[in-house]
């Protein structure tokens, strides 16, 4: 069942029905989910359907698949509560597996980069805004160049909490980062220094600052770059 929506929002009705959202078209199908673009009440939307998983029992797969919902659905919340940029909740289908939320202006980084566009803050920019999750305790858990927006003249956003968790453990962070490196040196070599850059970021605020929050202590950002420096050496001993 959909969540309900405020008597306040006005809609258009056919046949009885409301017509809250009107399709234009895919954006992409990953592994977790198909993501199409639309509208809904008029307004600039995303709608987001997670692909069942059909290796798992179906009714096991549908109680995961509410949880992560539920889970992704407390993380935008709190985003928002604590004003950092995210998407607004606009509705939430549970039976369905669908989440509609309201579209972020910007492009995918990925594209930036690759038309060589990006302004030169942009990876400091970046760094901060992940200091800024990991101040609250959340962890992304993909942070790719394709799940960043960013137009010129505004800071980078984050995007896709489908693999988000709440945390205050220092190896989610580090991860965190660490995913972000692998990506920028795999897809984006030509921009030397960057992940240096990002780390700079995340350094700038407090950086030994200790800070308290209602699920424990999380780690200062001094000690999130150095787990990073450890997971960078277990990886080069792995391979």
């Amino acid at each position: 069942m959909a969540m309900p929506l405020k008597p306040s929002i006005s809609s258009r009705i056919t046949g009885g029905q409301a017509m809250l959202w009107q399709d234009e078209g895919m954006i992409h199908i990953g592994a977790e989910a198909e993501v199409r673009i639309g509208r809904w009440l008029g307004l600039p939307a995303i709608k987001k359907t997670r692909i069942p998983r059909t290796w798992r029992h179906p009714d096991l797969d549908k109680r995961l698949t509410k949880r992560r919902l539920d889970v992704e659905c407390k993380i935008l919340n709190k985003l928002l509560k604590e004003n950092i940029a995210a998407p607004r909740i606009l509705e939430l289908n549970k039976d369905e597996m669908t989440m509609i939320i309201s579209k972020i202006e910007g492009s995918p980084l990925i594209e930036s980069l690759q038309a060589g566009i990006v302004d030169e803050n942009v990876f400091f920019q970046l760094g901060k805004i992940i200091r800024n999750f990991h101040e609250i305790g959340i962890s992304h858990g993909d942070i790719s160049t394709n799940n960043i927006l960013w137009q010129a003249g505004s800071e980078p956003t984050l995007i896709d909490f489908g693999l988000s968790k709440n945390t205050i453990e220092v190896e989610d962070f580090g991860i965190d980062l660490h995913v972000l490196e692998e990506i920028l040196s795999a897809s984006h070599p030509e921009y030397e220094g960057a992940m240096e850059q990002v780390e700079a970021g995340y350094l700038s605020q407090s950086p030994d600052d200790v800070i308290d929050i209602p699920a424990g202590l999380l780690p200062t950002a001094n000690e999130v770059i150095k787990r990073l420096q450890d997971i960078r050496t277990r990886v080069r001993y792995h391979d």
